[in-house]
């Protein structure tokens, strides 16, 4: 019996261990990221290029917030790199508009964002003319839920609908419903 107690307190100390090593990691993990968004609100960080086509700067990044008013910063040029980004290419950590966006709120031609509008979106919650995202708008909608003339998911619904259940004129599915 006292083995057997002993072997508990073995197996309870491990547990201790494992799930002390397990939080120290994820407080790790916390700091590296707090630590980062502190040096963006601590120094804000801004470049642009010298070189101009057509009135914009070939690359312009602008990270943190402004420090006077206490606004988001804003990249504009061929190559946008920031907070809030607006360019051909647009790489923003909070908005992004161009012909190609990246960030998670974006608006462009192509844009990849977790909300974003399109002509083609890949998105997880996306509008576009080619949308592909959990939950997909467009003419052509592919995804878990789909609404679009072509539309192609788990749930889809559109003219021609192809799904598990599909809702439309033409629909290839299990569980199918035509108009």
């Amino acid at each position: 019996m006292e083995n057997r107690e002993n072997f508990n307190d073995f197996n309870n100390k491990n547990l201790l261990e494992k799930q002390f090593v397990k939080f120290s990691i994820i407080k790790r993990f916390l700091g590296f990221f707090h630590n980062i968004s502190n040096s963006f609100i601590k120094s804000p960080y801004t470049y642009t290029s010298k070189s101009n086509f057509l009135g914009l700067p070939l690359l312009s990044i602008n990270l943190g917030p402004d420090t006077k008013e206490g606004e988001i910063r804003c990249a504009k040029g061929i190559i946008a790199i920031g907070m809030k980004a607006t360019g051909v290419i647009a790489i923003g950590f909070f908005i992004a508009r161009g012909i190609f966006s990246l960030a998670p709120l974006s608006i462009g031609i192509a844009s990849v964002s977790i909300a974003g509008f399109g002509l083609i979106s890949v998105s997880v919650f996306g509008f576009g003319l080619l949308s592909v995202g959990i939950i997909s708008f467009g003419f052509i909608s592919v995804g878990i839920f789909a609404l679009g003339y072509l539309s192609v998911g788990i749930l889809a619904i559109g003219y021609n609908s192809i799904g598990i259940i599909a809702i439309g004129h033409i629909t290839k599915a299990i569980f199918s419903i035509k108009n």
